[in-house]
């Protein structure tokens, strides 16, 4: 069946008619939170089938594949009845309730620090206190609703107040703990005073910064930093030098610290970017 084989299934319609009856695995994300929703989606490009009345559709679609996604398809429900039609020709594919898949991803390289961490038989969850962490540069908040999910105590950080919004969202709809704060990094004020057992940069680099962020991680802590990296100016973005790492150069910065990764990886749309894992010695 064609739903089965996007990479989700948004479901636009009202909370209510989508708990009467939905696709399973479906994902419940009103129209009207869709145009401030899209750090809940998958990373772009991705394909997605939606379900919702004629119009909410038809804007979807405009509004997705400007963004990068591709609708591969569409079911077109105007009443509850409708779906329960449904029901009855897509036999064990239509269910009822709350259940609302989950689209969005955090960095890979997080994830793949984390199931590392509960391979060592690490939980944040049964610490006390438990481990603290600072997202620089947070975005919609994704690696920072995640690392709360997991048991940390996480502090995000962004300047832009309307991203943040976003966060704060995606961290309500999650039922995730994150303290968000808005503020420019570049002034001193912003930076966070105490020390965290992580610090987690993710695309975001303002070498300015490196001294605070060595000086915010504890004896101990870590550092989980990836970013563009030279060699992506052949692409449209980003190609302020400022912006772009040399390769390397993370290691020579933290060079005091014991680095476990240290590579060069591409992204879905084949830019590079440096991963950095490292720990601050005690």
């Amino acid at each position: 069946m064609i739903f089965s084989q996007a990479d989700g299934i948004l479901d636009l319609r009202a909370q209510s008619h989508y708990q009467a009856g939905h696709l399973q695995h479906s994902t419940w994300l009103p129209w009207s939170l869709l145009p401030e929703s899209f750090n809940e989606l998958p990373a772009s490009p991705a394909t997605l089938f939606l379900v919702g009345d004629k119009e909410e559709i038809e804007a979807a679609t405009v509004l997705l594949d400007a963004k990068g996604y591709t609708v591969n398809g569409s079911l077109v429900i105007d009443s509850d009845e409708a779906m329960q039609q449904w029901a009855q020709t897509l036999p064990n594919q239509v269910v009822s309730g709350k259940d609302s898949k989950r689209l969005w991803s955090p960095t890979p390289l997080l994830m793949e620090w984390t199931e590392h961490l509960k391979a060592e038989g690490f939980d944040p969850k049964t610490l006390k206190p438990r481990p603290t962490a600072l997202d620089l540069g947070c975005g919609g908040g994704r690696d920072a609703v995640f690392l709360a999910q997991q048991g940390w105590q996480v502090t995000g950080i962004d300047q832009e107040s309307r991203v943040l919004k976003r966060a704060k969202q995606l961290a309500s709809r999650s039922g995730a703990s994150v303290k968000f704060k808005c503020c420019d990094l570049k002034k001193q004020a912003c930076f966070p005073e105490k020390q965290f057992d992580l610090v987690v940069v993710m695309r975001y680099l303002n070498r300015a910064l490196f001294a605070q962020i060595d000086q915010a991680i504890a004896p101990g802590g870590m550092l989980l930093y990836q970013t563009f990296v030279s060699g992506v100016e052949a692409f449209d973005s980003p190609k302020n030098p400022n912006v772009i790492l040399e390769k390397g150069e993370l290691s020579e910065v933290f060079s005091g610290y014991q680095i476990f990764v240290d590579r060069i990886e591409k992204l879905k749309d084949g830019r590079p970017v440096a991963s950095f894992i490292a720990q601050k010695p005690l």
